[in-house]
């Protein structure tokens, strides 16, 4: 900073000149009165941005024009610092100081930025201070996460963190992987890092989804098939899965869906280690660590005999259970930081989230995970109009959740003892959503006499999902059925 002092304002006029100059390259406005409070000086930034003509203002007195300015204040000898001024329709922070020679004041001057730049001003500062959140996150997250992981879980000391230390120990192995969650908790990253940490890390990484396949077509693409093996077969014949993963890892998801039938034959290959081709007969010996996941509540598959119980242990070497995002409230803001700074890169513009935006992610049930977390803030980021994405920027099915939620109250009317719900006046989402879920599981229960299975059917729910809800409630359904 520079100070200029000057004997008299005899001076200050006879430089005008050459002061002009220097306060015009100023950013920041800048005005200068005399000891009477007129005005000898405005710059050409303070004309800018209080959309004024300089040359007007000259030689006018402050409370003409200013009736309520800092510098008033300043001229009485006490100087103001970062005082919020409504002045001329606009907002201002202006900081004013007594111009002194000798010990006797002479005249005041004044600084200020206006609400355009304080706006800018905000958003950098939002920016930084999203930046410093994210520096934190990441530096807890080092501390918490084994070295190995950090550069692609992004959560705090929680369940889905405990879990996932134990993969320091298992990815260098080739031990068989179990990911269990709901569809959209990282099943597929996971897998992916798991191979990446391995000694099988550059050699195949070969997924297949086991429920997007007709299983008529399925035992083909995992074991190949050769020439002529049915209509429509290439002429060469083709490499299943397992051959093109051999030397690395095949990620089979949702195994859960496999059919029984076929799963007695991956059972086969897990034992023996080879395949046979569908239409050959040469065996081909296999080197390949198998990851398998699913949604599905395998225990009861096996109860109810879906799914093969010697399968089950082949693929359970060690079992990883991925908690759902709404069980761990603690990483949505993180996520929510990190979403965010991709995007970022990703558009090349800088956006914020409003509290009101934020706080409704933290509320809702986020039934789709990480995947429709993502999914909502994208959508959000694109077409936020200012600086922070706001409510109103979310997808309209998305915030149109707790109206849905109280529209359903409606229909379920208290009958044959069953559990009554809120009355609609009330706002309480969460015990409206408890008793929602509560009613309709028994409802479905009594509706199939008691066939979990045909209750997760009519409901139209993963099994796993029924089942933790089943515990969640257990007290409350119990006094139902």
């Amino acid at each position: 900073m520079v100070l200029i002092i000057f004997s008299s304002l005899d001076t200050l006029e006879m430089d005008m000149s050459f002061l002009t100059n220097i306060f015009d390259a100023i950013y920041d406005g800048l005005k200068i009165v005399d000891k009477e409070g007129h005005f000898v000086f405005i710059n050409r930034a303070a004309e800018r941005n209080m959309e004024i003509k300089r040359e007007e203002w000259i030689g006018r007195h402050i409370t003409e024009l200013l009736p309520n300015s800092v510098l008033l204040d300043a001229l009485k000898g006490t100087p103001q610092v970062h005082r919020h001024n409504f002045a001329l329709n606009k907002n201002f922070i202006v900081h004013a100081s007594p111009l002194r020679i000798n010990g006797e004041i002479v005249g005041a001057v004044s600084t200020h930025k206006d609400d355009n730049e304080i706006e800018r001003l905000k958003v950098s500062f939002d920016s930084l201070n999203q930046y410093v959140h994210f520096l934190q996150n990441e530096l807890h997250r080092a501390k918490v996460l084994p070295p190995e992981m950090k550069d692609y879980i992004v959560s705090k000391d929680s369940p889905l963190v405990n879990e996932l230390t134990k993969l320091s120990k298992v990815a260098p192995t080739d031990i068989p992987v179990l990911i269990r969650g709901e569809s959209g908790v990282g099943k597929e990253l996971i897998a992916k890092n798991t191979h990446a940490l391995s000694h099988r890390m550059g050699k195949p990484y070969v997924t297949i989804n086991c429920a997007a396949i007709p299983e008529a077509l399925l035992e083909s693409e995992l074991f190949g098939y050769e020439e002529g093996s049915f209509t429509g077969a290439k002429r060469s014949g083709k490499k299943g899965k397992f051959e093109l993963a051999n030397g690395g890892t095949i990620f089979l998801d949702e195994i859960g869906d496999m059919s029984y039938h076929l799963q007695a034959k991956l059972l086969r290959v897990l034992q023996q280690k080879e395949i046979v081709r569908v239409g050959g007969n040469d065996m081909i010996p296999l080197d390949v660590r198998v990851i398998a996941a699913t949604n599905r509540n395998l225990e009861e598959m096996m109860a109810n005999g879906e799914f093969r119980e010697d399968l089950f242990y082949r693929l359970n070497g060690i079992s990883l259970n991925i908690p759902p995002l709404r069980k761990r409230k603690m990483d949505i803001d993180m996520l929510i930081t990190h979403f965010l700074k991709e995007f970022s890169y990703k558009y090349n513009r800088t956006i914020a989230i409003s509290k009101e935006a934020q706080q409704f992610l933290l509320n809702y049930p986020l039934p789709g995970n990480v995947r429709e977390l993502k999914s909502i803030l994208e959508h959000g980021f694109v077409l936020a109009q200012g600086h922070e994405i706001q409510l109103a920027d979310f997808p309209e099915a998305t915030i149109g959740f707790e109206h849905r939620a109280l529209e359903k109250v409606t229909i379920l009317k208290p009958s044959e003892n069953e559990l009554s719900l809120l009355p609609l006046d009330s706002l309480d989402l969460a015990e409206n959503v408890k008793k929602l879920e509560v009613s309709l599981l028994v409802k479905a229960l009594k509706s199939s006499n008691n066939n979990k299975s045909k209750a997760i059917k009519v409901l139209g729910i993963s099994r796993q999902s029924f089942y933790e809800k089943l515990k969640k409630y257990e007290k409350e359904i119990a006094c139902y059925l």
